[in-house]
């Protein structure tokens, strides 16, 4: 993986800082068409809301890259992968956070990561509503809010009681489970359905730890660079890589991150 660091990745991510606002023309474009809204879970007590929007955007998305980077791979979330022929592969999840995206609420993004060789390189944090987006270049994390780019970093919080956490299980795990997890963590835990919007605060500093369940990998891999770069840790729950998904901890450093693991133990195999 040493090759990565000396990779240049500067067309790729000159792409992603453009891209964003090519995401938001096409969204006020498309902002006032009829929403039609579908259920991808199996049935109503395992709601997975997808909607047009979402179709709409990932092939926006893919049809940029494709133009640009024809020989790069391709995984999202509501079309078929595309293989890679290069070890390139970009992972995209159109809407993370389809829920607030129906109900109105402006914490939705657009989340788009390249990879090579499975870790996560280069990503994009885009929220629309919000009017900012976070950026990560190979070294650096950003925020861009109202064309005014600022560089971020995670806080230096390592006392655990005197923390701001917070995270969603996403109804993976039962009432009882999740009582329990939340005792062992502490009053300074809080569950929050921001999705992505979670880790872009905490790489900004403004919260310490984000503690999520069940996410896939196009739910993570473009967050993971974007929380790295900013001086943040994240892996899954038994100090893994975190681009495959599964339950993850990101924390504002390696002293914070290393106690939450610990924590997080007893829980790895629920």
């Amino acid at each position: 993986m040493l090759y990565i660091q000396f990779m240049q990745l500067t067309k790729q991510f000159n792409f992603l800082s453009k891209l964003a606002g090519q995401l938001n023309s096409f969204y006020k474009k498309k902002s006032n068409s009829f929403m039609k809204v579908e259920n991808k879970g199996k049935n109503k007590k395992n709601y997975d809301p997808v909607t047009n929007f979402d179709k709409g955007i990932e092939k926006f998305i893919r049809t940029h890259i494709q133009k640009k980077f024809k020989h790069d791979g391709i995984i999202g979330e509501e079309f078929p992968n595309k293989v890679s022929k290069n070890d390139f592969t970009w992972c995209i999840d159109p809407i993370d956070g389809t829920r607030a995206f129906v109900i109105g609420a402006p914490t939705w993004s657009n989340l788009i990561g390249l990879s090579y060789l499975g870790q996560s390189v280069i990503g994009l944090a885009n929220f629309p509503e919000l009017d900012k987006h976070y950026v990560a270049s190979q070294k650096d994390s950003f925020v861009i809010k109202k064309n005014k780019k600022t560089k971020i970093k995670t806080s230096n919080a390592k006392t655990i009681h005197n923390i701001k956490m917070v995270g969603n299980f996403h109804g993976v795990l039962s009432y009882e489970r999740q009582k329990k997890i939340i005792k062992k963590l502490g009053w300074s835990f809080r569950l929050a359905g921001f999705d992505a919007l979670n880790f872009c605060l905490m790489a900004e500093g403004k919260i310490d730890a984000v503690i999520e369940a069940n996410l896939k990998p196009y739910d993570i891999l473009p967050l993971v660079p974007i929380v790295k770069n900013a001086g943040g840790i994240v892996t899954n729950w038994n100090n893994e890589p975190a681009e495959k998904g599964g339950h993850i901890v990101a924390a504002a450093n390696k002293v914070l991150h290393r106690k939450l693991i610990k924590l997080l133990k007893p829980f790895r195999n629920i």
